[in-house]
């Protein structure tokens, strides 16, 4: 979305209601066609008990898998920084959905996610 010039877009979750919340005010004030990717997994559809659906969003931010940026008027930021990535496998793990995924298309899955997330970190998109 951003690059197609987008004033505002921004990723949210909803393990992390105050970023989502900042996001979403901060939207609200721009003029014209903003954007807001939210991330909210699926127990149904996913395959993992409802009372572990914080859990899994954060999660997919703490892995990479998720990063949670915004792009304001073309300037990137990142607004969580984990300290260390969890391994994506963890995150992989807590879901039925993953169940048939091999060992080696985890660890390409995993090495995708932190790749973008490094490329995020150096302000990249």
């Amino acid at each position: 979305m951003a690059h197609h010039s987008v004033p505002y877009v921004a990723t949210v979750s909803v393990a992390f209601p105050r970023d989502l919340s900042l996001k979403v005010k901060k939207a609200a004030a721009i003029r014209g066609f903003r954007y807001i990717h939210v991330n909210v997994p699926c127990p149904t559809g996913w395959g993992f008990p409802p009372d572990r659906t914080a859990e899994i969003a954060r999660l997919a931010v703490e892995s990479g898998v998720w990063p949670l940026y915004e792009i304001d008027r073309g300037q990137l930021a990142l607004t969580h920084r984990p300290k260390t990535l969890k391994p994506v496998s963890a995150y992989l793990a807590a879901q039925e959905r993953f169940r048939t995924v091999k060992d080696a298309q985890a660890m390409e899955f995993g090495a995708d996610a932190v790749a973008l997330y490094d490329k995020l970190s150096r302000g990249e998109w």
